[in-house]
């Protein structure tokens, strides 16, 4: 509570801020300036010592009798569980002589008038003076009448209304008496103070006197305010209302047990009272019943159906948190479409999507945060940039020692077949060439069986295939393939019919084969060119090239040059000196040295770059294939390369990409496993290898061809395959796996 200052109490007791100080001072309270504030500890000393000085005895003791009672009741708890809670019931009452006037036991300890105050062995000290004294008195008589003329009107008041309910007088005779009965109390004591004059003035003792008692307390109070410490007369208004409040909350007396009050609980509409029950009918609701419940929980009564959004991977635990169920149930799913999976066991996208539209939500590919989401950005920007004519990429392909890299080292004047093992390629190979005419790039590709993968990769990144078909051989199954290949990517052939110059050349021949094979010759009425050449000789090398130009016009190659470089890794390596290269086909733009570049998942910055020629060289443009180190680790072949401005942004997007790939390759090595369960319990020997190679095609291709071995009797396992010199950890995946390193 705020302290106040003398000034603000004088002013609440009506008198003078010099005559409360004098009062103060008598009193031993030090205070000598009217703004100096008044603790509760002054106010209690000041009245102390008006009641000492006024002769006021102190109250008379009063005999109070309490009464416990300890009972038990049951409720249950948020959780549905049964508490048992103790619950005490206190009872007081205050007892009194029957004979006894309310007032005098309920009238507050206000001092006396000065005039009545008996002299005190020591000369007394005046307090009030006169002047005082005779407004005091005035305020008396003024309240006095006041008090008069509303009794007079709560009389004639209450006469009207035993009027009018004489008829009912049986049906409401208990609670209109009682209503007047509250009305005729006095109104001038402070509402909270008087407990024991409520406790007798509604005991049963006590009903019978009310009247005069209330007629007698008008009296007692108009004749005690003079010279008394009190508060201002309150409002005729105010004073009804108040009568009117409580009579409104008239407490009834009832027997023991009606009396008695429980602990009020959540959800109790009574309070916690036990008062008289009534019967309801069965479809009525309570009074509150509805404004009770409408912050509730309620149920829902229909399934809720949500759009999930599941990424490239997801844990079974991960989908079943997403869609609010537990693990259990994804997995009862799972078990009946066949599959049988752990809690911590990772999905696949479309497995995690059937599982999600069967247990009836919405499955969506998830795109959020996804940081390759910044290559569209990329690729919008760079693709502003003028386009310009570019060099055509040639892709020579056809059967296993046909000609190609015969008729290639011709065209280069060097001799690069003499270099490979046991005569056949095994690598792509990518050069260009200055001709009189303008650059062509080459790509040579191998024509073996197992680098079915080789030439499929060529064929993406070319714009013109040159099918190599010996004149003496006649159309080999890698020669149809090649032109399967051709065919599906929807690029132009050119027929180089090889080795015109052996005695047995028949070209007629090889024509009629390829017809089969909807390779129709432009003699015939197609759209296909046929050039009889010789590697040996020469012979018909340049209607070659003037045929590969001539194509490549009609196509019309263009790209842009000034912007980012944008490329293709042909074939990568691990070098023991240089450690990862990868030869890359610029496609378009221009690569420098010290780009930042993205090839799949792996990142890096060119460090170095060479030609196809083994020299090192700054700036590589476009249809050009070059020969980069500086990545981070080898990367895959076919992957496509970009430059990018930001390093840190190219390595969020590689670490992203390998965990991406991880979490592929595990859940369909997990797949692999659960379908070669039944497999295993028959005895069938697995032969486990691990594969390493000197650059990425051979490694594809020894693979390729290692898993067509496999029989139904023994199985080729490839544990792991990559790029570049066996290592110590390939040597303790093998011990691990007792797996063979080839």
């Amino acid at each position: 509570m705020a302290q106040m200052s003398v000034e603000q109490f004088a002013n609440e007791l009506g008198l003078l801020p010099a005559v409360l100080l004098e009062q103060l001072k008598a009193a031993g309270v030090k205070k000598t300036l009217a703004e100096d504030s008044l603790t509760e500890q002054d106010k209690a000393q000041l009245l102390d010592y008006l009641r000492k000085t006024h002769g006021t005895t102190e109250t008379r003791s009063k005999v109070t009798l309490t009464r416990r009672q300890t009972s038990e009741i049951r409720k249950s708890d948020s959780t549905g569980r049964a508490r048992t809670i103790q619950v005490e019931v206190r009872k007081r009452r205050v007892l009194t002589k029957p004979g006894m006037p309310a007032e005098t036991e309920t009238a507050p300890e206000i001092p006396k008038p000065l005039e009545t105050v008996s002299p005190p062995s020591k000369e007394p000290v005046s307090i009030i003076d006169a002047e005082q004294l005779a407004l005091r008195s005035e305020e008396a008589r003024k309240q006095a009448e006041l008090m008069a003329r509303q009794a007079e009107e709560i009389k004639q008041k209450r006469e009207r209304k035993k009027a009018e309910s004489a008829d009912n007088i049986n049906k409401t005779a208990t609670e209109p008496e009682k209503a007047t009965e509250t009305e005729a109390s006095p109104t001038a004591i402070k509402p909270g103070t008087a407990t024991p004059a409520e406790a007798e003035i509604n005991s049963p003792s006590t009903t019978a006197k009310k009247t005069e008692t209330g007629q007698s307390a008008d009296d007692t109070q108009a004749a005690s305010t003079d010279g008394t410490l009190h508060k201002p007369a309150v409002k005729p208004e105010e004073k009804v209302d108040k009568k009117k409040k409580q009579a409104k909350q008239q407490v009834v007396w009832k027997d023991e047990n009606t009396k008695k009050r429980g602990v009020k609980t959540r959800g109790d509409l009574t309070n916690g009272q036990q008062g008289w029950r009534t019967r309801r009918d069965k479809h009525s609701k309570p009074a509150h019943a509805e404004e009770q419940n409408m912050h509730a929980f309620s149920a829902p009564t229909e399934p809720i159906v949500r759009e999930i959004m599941v990424p490239e991977t997801i844990s079974v635990g991960a989908l079943a948190q997403k869609m609010s169920v537990k693990a259990a149930d994804v997995i009862k799913v799972l078990m009946k479409m066949g599959s049988m999976v752990t809690i911590n066991q990772m999905l696949d996208q479309d497995t995690a999507m059937i599982v999600v539209e069967e247990m009836g939500h919405i499955a969506k590919y998830a795109e959020i945060d996804n940081p390759e989401n910044f290559l569209a950005d990329h690729e919008s920007t760079t693709g502003e940039a003028e386009s310009l004519p570019r060099a055509p990429v040639v892709t020579v392909m056809g059967h296993v020692d046909h000609g190609k890299t015969s008729l290639l080292d011709y065209i280069r004047r060097t001799r690069v077949a003499g270099g490979e093992a046991g005569g056949i390629t095994q690598h792509i190979g990518a050069y260009h060439v200055e001709t009189d005419h303008g650059m062509i790039t080459f790509l040579d590709t191998p024509g073996h069986e197992a680098f079915t993968a080789m030439r499929a990769r060529g064929t993406k990144i070319t714009d013109i295939v040159i099918l190599v078909v010996a004149a003496d051989d006649g159309v080999m199954p890698q020669t149809i393939e090649a032109v399967h290949h051709a065919k599906a990517a929807k690029i132009p052939i050119i027929v180089a019919v090889n080795k015109i110059d052996k005695p047995e050349a028949n070209p007629e021949r090889i024509r009629h084969e390829l017809v089969a094979h909807e390779v129709v010759p432009e003699d015939w009425g197609g759209d296909t060119m046929f050039v009889e050449v010789s590697a040996k000789t020469g012979q018909g090398i340049d209607s070659l090239l003037e045929s590969i130009l001539l194509q490549a016009e009609v196509l019309e190659l263009k790209a842009p040059v000034k912007t980012a470089a944008k490329g293709v890794v042909i074939e990568s390596r691990l070098d023991k000196g240089r450690g990862p290269v990868a030869t890359i086909l610029v496609q378009s733009g221009t690569l420098n040295r010290g780009d930042v570049i993205l090839a799949g998942a792996v990142f890096g910055k060119v460090r170095g770059m060479n030609d196809e020629n083994g020299k090192a060289i700054k700036q590589a443009g476009t249809s050009i294939p070059v020969e980069i180190q500086g990545l981070s680790e080898v990367p895959e072949a076919g992957e496509t390369v970009l430059v990018l401005d930001d390093e840190r942004k190219a390595r969020e997007i590689a670490l992203f990409r390998q965990g991406k790939y991880r979490d592929v390759k595990l859940a369909k090595q997990q797949a692999a496993k659960l379908e070669n369960v039944f497999d295993q319990q028959e005895d069938v020997k697995i032969l486990s290898l691990i594969i390493k190679a000197d650059v990425q095609g051979s490694c594809e291709a020894l693979a390729y061809a290692l898993q067509k071995i496999s029989t139904d009797e023994v199985k080729v396992n490839i544990i792991h395959s990559g790029v570049g010199a066996i290592i110590e950890s390939d040597v303790n995946l093998s011990l691990a796996s007792k797996a063979v390193i080839i």
